[in-house]
This record gives C-alpha cells, sequence and structure tokens, in this order.
C-alpha cells in the first residue's frame, strides 16, 4: 500500500470538513481508497464539495478555486469568478520498467503526483503536487 505525502482536504456544503488520513478518510489496506469513500459519504448525506485543498503533514497547503457561498480569497471576492461546478481527485504515477523473458525485472517510480482538479463547463484547472518533492507544484488548464 502506497503511503502518500500530500493529502485532499474537502470542505462540504453542510459545513462540514474532512482530511485525508483522519478519521474515517484513513488508508486501509482492502478498503475503498479514502476519496471514494469520500464520494460514498456524499450520495448518503446529500451535500456537495464546495472546496478542495491539497495538503502535507509539514504544513504546506494548495488550493484550488472554491465554489462556496463565502470565499476567503479577495480576487473571488470583488471580481466575477467564475465558480467550479464540480472537483476530483486522483494520483499520477509514472514508472521505469525493465522486462527480460516477459518478466518485470526491475521497476522504479519516477514520477508520484496527487492531483486535485476544478471542473468547469468548458475546461478544468489541475493542480499537481509532487509526492517526493511538495516545492515540485504544477498547475494545468485543459480545455474542452
Amino acid at each position: 500500500m502506497q503511503t502518500h505525502t500530500v493529502k485532499f482536504q474537502v470542505s462540504l456544503s453542510n459545513g462540514e470538513t474532512f482530511f485525508e488520513g483522519k478519521g474515517q478518510f484513513k488508508e486501509v489496506a482492502g478498503e475503498k481508497s479514502p476519496f471514494q469513500k469520500l464520494i460514498d459519504y456524499l450520495v448518503d448525506h446529500k451535500v456537495e464539495i464546495t472546496s478542495l485543498a491539497l495538503y502535507t503533514d509539514e504544513g504546506r497547503k494548495f488550493n484550488l478555486p472554491h465554489a462556496g457561498k463565502n470565499p476567503k480569497f479577495s480576487p473571488q471576492i470583488k471580481g466575477d469568478f467564475i465558480l467550479p461546478i464540480d472537483f476530483n481527485l486522483f494520483r499520477y504515477v509514472e514508472q521505469d520498467m525493465k522486462a527480460t523473458g516477459g518478466k518485470v525485472t526491475d521497476s522504479k517510480t519516477v514520477n508520484l503526483f496527487t492531483v486535485a482538479e476544478a471542473i468547469y463547463s468548458d475546461y478544468k484547472v489541475q493542480l499537481w503536487v509532487d509526492e517526493n518533492d511538495h516545492n515540485n507544484c504544477r498547475v494545468l488548464i485543459l480545455g474542452s
């Protein structure tokens, strides 16, 4: 089981905030992933994600634009800011592998990122944070 150093933090439309790795959203072998557990919670409680951020145990936090009614980020409050319509989270793994005789003889992870995504009607904003180097962070905008 992969231990992640970059985890999600979500705020919900009912005012609750949850953190990956804490409480019911801990990684447990043989169970759904913490984000899949969160999706089940959203459906069961009929709530939505209003903000999604990534955080590390050493106190780093990486925020996406949020869809809540009380934004704290000044440009979002003052301007014609477009709110996300949905959020997503995934992990991206890139590996180098060598095979001999049809069997993998060597494998090493080259890149491992946790990706938070804000979804809009015509595009997505992705926040990529490197699991091995939290100073390596990228933002991608993907059009439809």
